[in-house]
């Protein structure tokens, strides 16, 4: 199934751009050249004399910064969640391996 492709107009850092976006963006689009647009202007507000290539650069370089922290920090999660999970299976199989005699504990 191919997937519908619209033209979408933006406006980052006064400049206008046209993006080619899935039909059912639902706005995703806006929301992305507003944050690029908005992360540039704070570049822009901490080093006001730079051209724009280096605070296109700059922010660019931010934003890759934010993608990685987040990557690490869904990879520590997810690590986490294993070794939970591995710990919960040991323990059930423990558990289902040392069933005691009397089940009046597990009825509690």
């Amino acid at each position: 199934m191919e997937t519908v492709k619209k033209n979408v107009k933006v406006n980052i850092f006064g400049s206008e751009y046209t993006l080619v976006a899935n039909a059912n963006d639902n706005g995703e689009i806006y929301k992305i050249a507003e944050y690029v647009d908005s992360k540039m202007r704070e570049i822009q507000a901490l080093k006001p004399n730079r051209p724009l290539h280096q605070i296109a650069i700059l922010t660019a370089l931010n934003i890759t910064g934010e993608l990685f922290q987040l990557h690490q920090q869904e990879s520590k999660d997810f690590i986490d969640f294993k070794t939970k999970v591995k710990y919960l299976a040991d323990k059930l199989e423990l558990g289902m391996l040392d069933k005691p005699e009397d089940d009046t504990l597990l009825r509690d």
